[in-house]
């Protein structure tokens, strides 16, 4: 049986030619993209989406301090600097400076059935549509939930 970060890819995966219906979204990631998943484990899962390499190699970048920050802190990002910046939350507790935050949408905190923590960072469309297939990913996983604060 596969795991709740492998299914979750599988379903970003099923999801993503939808959402390059979209012109913005298509226009925004010329057809890229990239999913980093870090399981209670620490593994890593994830895909690149597309065929320009430079493209993929910079989302996946993103994706992936999108997920560091999420498995750092709990917290979603964009969340997480709103709480830091209005002083309900120290981001040193968390090992994190003011210029490491990502700042952007699409770092996720998920939860599986047993309590265990993921954190999902996506890339390539504009930040609310990063979460929003993240999110709809999610919720076709059984046992996966998104995490709020």
């Amino acid at each position: 049986m596969p795991s709740p970060a492998e299914q979750l890819v599988a379903e970003v995966a099923r999801l993503f030619p939808s959402y390059l219906e979209d012109p913005v979204n298509r226009n925004n990631s010329g057809g890229c993209a990239a999913l980093v998943v870090i399981d209670a484990d620490g593994a890593l899962h994830g895909r690149l989406f597309g065929e320009d390499k430079a493209r993929m190699r910079r989302y996946h970048g993103i994706a992936t301090r999108k997920a560091a920050q999420v498995w750092a802190t709990g917290y979603a990002t964009e969340r997480f600097e709103q709480l830091v910046f209005s002083g309900s939350l120290d981001e040193k507790q968390f090992g994190l400076e003011r210029p490491d935050f990502i700042g952007w949408k699409g770092g996720i905190p998920l939860q599986a059935a047993d309590g265990r923590r993921l954190a999902a960072g996506f890339s390539g469309f504009p930040g609310v549509k990063d979460v929003e297939i993240v999110e709809r990913a999610a919720a076709a996983v059984p046992g996966l939930a998104v995490r709020r604060d």
